[in-house]
């Protein structure tokens, strides 16, 4: 069972997940692969980069879990985050395909929460990226995880009104 720390989390995850699956599911799906200048992603880059942004913060997440205080982490160069955004691999999603992993992404955030307990909430590890080092594990959760999104979400937006 989840407590009541944990379960707000949860929701909030979800709601930010629903929030961009709606938006998806609202959009021609040729006009998620339109970029609104040569230095911006596009609709389905920035849904490509949250899939494996949230997958990767989940797995060291459960890492941690498991063998705490363990190095974690990755900086802005990672080959996982940039091969998601690559337009190449981009190309080749589809929406429907993309929703899908959505919806299995909040699940697997919910099942991966449901073995946190309050008290790993502040256990600390250092990190590969010098600006999370000794961050407890609610930084993972909050700021990696659900605040990422959410911000995301904001940015799936506001593309869209660039290039609708």
């Amino acid at each position: 069972m989840l407590t009541k720390v944990i379960s707000e989390r949860v929701v909030r995850f979800h709601k930010s997940i629903e929030d961009i699956v709606k938006v998806l599911e609202e959009t021609e799906e040729l006009t998620l692969y339109v970029k609104p200048s040569a230095e911006e992603w596009s609709g389905m880059q920035i849904v490509s980069h949250v899939l494996e942004a949230v997958d990767f913060w989940l797995t060291d997440l459960e890492g941690l879990l498991i063998v705490p205080g363990t190095r974690w982490g990755r900086n802005h160069e990672h080959v996982r985050r940039l091969a998601a955004v690559d337009e190449g691999v981009v190309a080749n999603l589809k929406k429907d395909e993309v929703i899908a992993k959505l919806k299995q992404l909040a699940q697997r955030f919910e099942k991966t929460l449901s073995k946190v307990s309050v008290e790993d909430l502040e256990k600390t590890a250092p990190s590969y990226n010098v600006n999370f080092d000794g961050k407890p594990l609610s930084f993972i959760i909050d700021q990696l995880i659900i605040q990422h999104v959410e911000g995301h979400y904001g940015q799936l937006v506001r593309h869209l009104q660039k290039v609708v």
